[in-house]
């Protein structure tokens, strides 16, 4: 009875933290359709359109491994409720804005406070099991698409005209506050023991070292984190490319991407969830991303002589379904990496992992495109998932080779099922 209300109880938590951060996704796929139209009617040029996007993952860059070490010393509670809130913050700005600064200086804020999702996965690591870790991760990508469904069809329908996205604004930071309120009072406080080791830190009681410099100083875990940047590197490229490709080879407009990014959405529902724990179980996580990768490079490698409609659209849903189920099984395997105590602080570090790679990934595809055509750029992407395939086979059995963890006030890493 006592194991059965422990279960319940992980799983109500994680169902929290699940619904918490689809509502503040909900609000920021809001404002994706605006901003390729609000730059421009405030005096931007195409270049302005791009340096706004990437002034977002810059900043996601820098302090979401600040975020996560918060997360580590204070409670996630707290920290998820401060992010979430500044999110709300960037929303309202973007709202207001009626210069070209204010849209850099919105998105700036809403990059500066992308800490919820490190944060909140770590959360949900914190209350699931070894066992049930890839459902629980598989939580996080259903809030991606239900975001990614539903966000961009709220924020084009809301926008009173092509000049006028107050209201989408509106909405998107009252739906972000609304989850920073729900966070505050809903989840739990941290437990006596993580506010005596909180003390004990802030104290200096810690390692001389700060843990997740010993972490990062090996090898083997600079190479999995990198891991996170190549495959946020190639699924960027690939939405970079994707509209631009459909749009040339089949004359696509902006509503048909939207509605095939609609159908990746639910495809992500889907998949995510019980899904990847079923497969994950049955077969392990790291020959789910062996498979998971090699389906995304093969897909992006006959793109580049696939034409028809059939055939185009065909392998970009397989493509972007099966990039989906990469990022879980990552971070199934990062929450394994390290103890408890340091798993906010190393969620944030591939968080940021993964934003320098959405900066990298349409720069490259750009050059690409502009040295050769979609064929050189779909290759190129390719090559890029490749390198992640080629991890995930050279690490054998063991996802965590390589990686050590010897720190006298925690236990050592989980060797999770592999």
């Amino acid at each position: 009875m006592t194991r059965f209300l422990s279960r319940w109880r992980q799983q109500s938590l994680a169902w929290l933290v699940f619904f918490v951060i689809v509502v503040d996704l909900i609000g920021f796929g809001i404002v994706i359709p605006i901003l390729p139209f609000l730059s421009p009617h405030l005096g931007g040029g195409t270049d302005d359109v791009a340096f706004i996007l990437v002034s977002y993952s810059v900043m996601a860059t820098l302090v979401a491994p600040l975020w996560g070490r918060l997360s580590d010393r204070l409670g996630r509670r707290l920290i998820l409720f401060i992010c979430l809130l500044g999110g709300a913050a960037s929303h309202f700005l973007l709202a207001a804005s009626n210069e070209l600064w204010m849209v850099y200086l919105s998105r700036a804020v809403a990059g500066a406070m992308a800490g919820s999702l490190p944060v909140a996965t770590a959360l949900i690591a914190d209350a699931s099991t070894p066992d049930q870790r890839s459902r629980a991760m598989g939580l996080i990508g259903r809030a991606f698409g239900i975001g990614l469904v539903l966000g961009p069809v709220i924020g084009g329908v809301l926008a009173r005209s092509e000049t006028d996205f107050t209201l989408p604004c509106v909405l998107a930071g009252v739906l972000s506050a609304s989850a920073a309120l729900l966070a505050l009072l809903l989840l739990p406080k941290p437990t006596p023991e993580s506010a005596d080791r909180a003390t004990a830190d802030a104290a200096g009681a810690s390692a001389p070292v700060p843990p997740m410099r010993t972490m990062m100083g090996q090898a083997g875990a600079r190479l999995f984190v990198s891991q996170f940047a190549l495959h946020s590197c190639a699924v960027s490229a690939s939405i970079y490319l994707f509209p631009l490709w459909m749009s040339q080879g089949l004359g696509w407009t902006a509503h048909e991407v939207g509605l095939f990014f609609g159908l990746v959405g639910v495809v992500m529902i889907m998949t995510q969830g019980n899904f990847l724990g079923r497969m994950t179980d049955r077969f392990g996580t790291i020959w789910v991303l062996r498979a998971a990768t090699f389906t995304f490079s093969a897909s992006l490698l006959v793109s580049t002589v696939a034409t028809g409609v059939l055939a185009m659209s065909a392998l970009g849903l397989l493509a972007f379904s099966s990039a989906t189920l990469c990022l879980p099984v990552l971070n199934t395997i990062a929450s394994h990496a390290v103890p408890a105590s340091w798993r906010g602080q190393f969620f944030g570090v591939t968080a940021s992992s993964a934003s320098m790679g959405r900066v990298g990934g349409p720069l490259i595809a750009a050059t690409l495109l502009a040295r050769g055509d979609f064929a050189l750029a779909w290759l190129g992407t390719s090559a890029i998932v490749m390198l992640v395939v080629g991890w995930s086979i050279l690490q054998g059995s063991d996802p965590l080779a390589g990686i050590k963890i010897d720190e006298q006030t925690d236990v050592a890493p989980i060797r999770g099922n592999s």
